[in-house]
């Protein structure tokens, strides 16, 4: 775990004796409790992603509006019309005193990015061709063409830097502080104290308001602490928690939601019966009456989404969504009938498909809508745990780029999700494209494919909300749905 020992009761009443300060900053995640032993491997796991943005960092990272800004690095220059990067490293030391060095940085995104790599941002490393340290403080980045996307890229926590599991953020996790109810406090990195004529300098105080008590809760629990006031932002709220939410009616400035793009829908993880041909599959997407399903969620809070690939995608030509795209639920449900029956004339009755979705109150109103609408065509369903064998699965996943090619990539053919080589075929002519308008152009064929494939079925736009009290003057809606904590209350003055 990245720890490092304080002494929490000095820090704790250091600043306290003008009787103003308002204490640690009360977050509360909308999680299943981490030991945070292996971050990276747990990703991406809400409580790792959280705590490891606040305990380690890449060469750059994201504010808290979702904008890049400097972290192990000072500043870059991009060369080459966008092809190489060169950043130089902040003068900082890990906390044995030993400098940060481009040789560390530039070996671990060479591992990162290798054949075989379990990071989860290994295919899309693939355009970087080279990453050399010029000098113990210089890193250059050589890439085969150029990427728009590619500093958020490099701004995932997937990419922090560690050196024998120690990671460099704005925090430290402190010891000596374990309250009841399993809180953690997380005080601000200092820099190791200077020797001044042969003695240690005692570290500026940490006042209070400068901590973050961080504590990991069931949806439910965490709407009502907020509520009470002893929460002062719940963060990691998703589509099932936000009914919990929408309970307390929240105040607008209270509830806010991020305008997050991913994917949010349903994997075909069985492909057998009538789910064994992309026609078939399809005829459950036109089914879908997903206004219906929006309207659940409120509809300034869900968009319904019919193409795998959003239009807006950096890199996508056209846009490629399905043919009935501007047809009308009637129409969509009239043929989707018809096609039903042909199929049961010729194969027999349909047995109930099996939907697995995670607990929450958010799955009753998508199952809801699932069942009625396929039950509308003749289709029969039914919900299984989210740990059972099913028939279909839901994804909720936000895109940790703008980039078309990481939807393209969540759905190659080692994924266990129908697939054609065809599609395979197209991923690896996307990586050799002579240009950017023939990449562009393989790109649109790519998303074609696999919409025709229909191996996901999209639903909404997914869902990330938080519940933000006054206290919090630093939040602010993002596109990545990305909150540091040491943003959340933004500098006076």
């Amino acid at each position: 775990m990245i720890r490092r020992a304080l002494p929490i009761l000095a820090l704790l009443f250091a600043a306290c004796a003008d009787g103003e300060d308002a204490g640690p900053v009360h977050v509360d995640l909308i999680a299943e409790p981490t030991d945070f032993s292996a971050p990276l491997a747990a990703l991406p796991s809400p409580a790792d992603a959280l705590l490891l943005e606040a305990t380690a960092q890449g060469l750059v990272r994201l504010d808290g509006e979702g904008q890049i800004e400097p972290a192990l690095a000072q500043r870059w220059i991009v060369l080459d019309e966008g092809r190489t990067y060169v950043f130089r490293l902040n003068d900082i030391t890990w906390e044995d005193g030993t400098a940060v060095t481009a040789g560390q940085i530039a070996q671990q995104l060479r591992n990162a990015g290798r054949r075989g790599s379990r990071n989860r941002l290994a295919h899309l490393l693939a355009d970087i061709e080279a990453v050399n340290a010029v000098t113990p403080q210089v890193v250059e980045i050589n890439l085969r063409r150029p990427r728009i996307d590619f500093l958020h890229l490099l701004a995932a926590p997937d990419l922090a830097i560690f050196v024998e599991g120690s990671g460099l953020g704005p925090f430290v996790i402190a010891d000596g502080y374990a309250p009841e109810d399993g809180a953690l406090l997380l005080a601000p990195r200092r820099e190791p104290p200077e020797e001044i004529d042969g003695e240690i300098a005692e570290p500026d105080p940490i006042a209070p308001d400068e901590t973050v008590e961080l504590r990991f809760r069931p949806g439910a629990l965490a709407v009502a602490r907020f509520d009470r006031g002893l929460a002062d932002i719940v963060l990691g709220g998703d589509w099932t928690t936000l009914p919990y939410a929408e309970a307390i009616d929240p105040a607008s400035a209270r509830l806010q939601i991020d305008p997050v793009e991913g994917l949010f829908g349903l994997a075909i993880v069985e492909q057998t019966g009538f789910l064994a041909t992309p026609q078939n599959r399809e005829i459950l997407s036109l089914a879908i009456d997903r206004g219906q399903l929006a309207g659940y969620f409120g509809g300034d809070r869900a968009e319904a989404r019919l193409a795998i690939v959003p239009p807006d995608s950096e890199g996508l030509a056209d846009t490629v969504g399905p043919p009935w795209a501007n047809s009308t639920v009637a129409l969509r449900r009239s043929f989707a009938r018809q096609a039903v029956a042909n199929w049961r004339a010729v194969n027999g009755d349909i047995a109930p498909l099996r939907v697995a979705l995670p607990d929450g109150p958010g799955s009753r109103a998508i199952f809801a809508v699932l069942r009625t609408n396929w039950a509308a065509v003749g289709i029969p369903v039914e919900r299984v745990d989210w740990s059972a064998d099913a028939d279909l699965r839901l994804i909720d996943q936000v895109a940790a780029t703008d980039s078309a090619t990481w939807y393209l990539e969540q759905f190659r053919c080692n994924r266990g999700l129908p697939c054609s080589d065809d599609y395979a075929d197209l991923l690896d002519e996307i990586d050799e494209a002579p240009s950017e308008r023939v990449r562009a152009i393989r790109i649109a064929e790519a998303a074609t494919e696999l919409q025709r494939l229909t191996p996901y079925i999209p639903l909404l736009r997914p869902i990330r909300w938080a519940l933000v009290s006054s206290r919090i003057t630093g939040f602010a809606p993002n596109r990545f749905g990305r909150h540091p904590l040491d943003t959340l209350i933004a500098p006076s003055g």
